[in-house]
């Protein structure tokens, strides 16, 4: 498309007349007329004001081979991007929405029904969750900045979300082997520390993976 018929359709897709145009450029009607039809070409400082007003790239309006903004190479590439960042925001915000209603599931199931049979399942869904972002993860070739920061922010939040139950069915497999007798609170402030601990060493260890 040339510049001629480019200007032309900016114009009426703007609903502006000619004298509109030419008013905004500070030129006559007769230049912006003779732009249009070709006998006459617009020079830098009105090609950048025509960029300008329309909200097109200097590099549309120049090039014949453009048929539109979204034929110039970078901006496909960004529009591409643009939307694989949008793609990983919503499968990260998914997958930690899928872990808070697992956690949701395993508090149900210690605290209300007591069954440590629900909380493993839970516990399971949990690995098959990470496992599953892992594979997908390993998946994009070659993997970007921007994704391995999705990468290590999941694997830090997923772990904060479910360590704490499989903390707390293990130390109830430990605490059988103490001999002394213990209160539900004791052992309640026992996990509670050892998942922070554990939490914030996990968490540390992915920070320095991730730099």
């Amino acid at each position: 498309m040339k510049l001629a018929d480019k200007i032309l359709n900016l114009r009426k897709t703007n609903g502006m007349s000619q004298e509109d145009l030419a008013d905004k450029l500070k030129v006559t009607r007769q230049a912006v007329s003779r732009w249009e039809m070709g006998t006459a070409q617009p020079d830098t400082p009105n090609v950048l004001q025509l960029s300008k007003l329309f909200g097109v790239t200097t590099d549309f309006l120049l090039n014949d081979d453009y048929e539109s903004e979204h034929s110039i190479p970078i901006v496909n590439e960004t529009e591409t991007i643009r939307k694989t960042e949008a793609n990983r925001q919503l499968a990260f915000i998914v997958l930690i929405g899928l872990n808070l209603v697992i956690l949701i599931q395993q508090l149900i199931a210690c605290f209300v029904i007591q069954s440590a049979i629900f909380s493993l399942a839970g516990t399971m869904l949990s690995i098959t969750l990470a496992v599953g972002f892992g594979f997908g993860y390993h998946k994009i070739t070659p993997e970007p900045e921007s994704a391995k920061k999705y990468y290590f922010k999941f694997y830090i939040v997923t772990f904060w979300l479910a360590a704490y139950f499989p903390i707390r069915l293990l130390m109830n497999m430990v605490i059988r082997l103490y001999p002394r007798p213990y209160t539900d609170f004791a052992f309640e402030v026992i996990v509670v520390l050892l998942y922070l601990i554990i939490s914030i060493f996990a968490t540390q260890l992915l920070k320095k993976k991730a730099k």
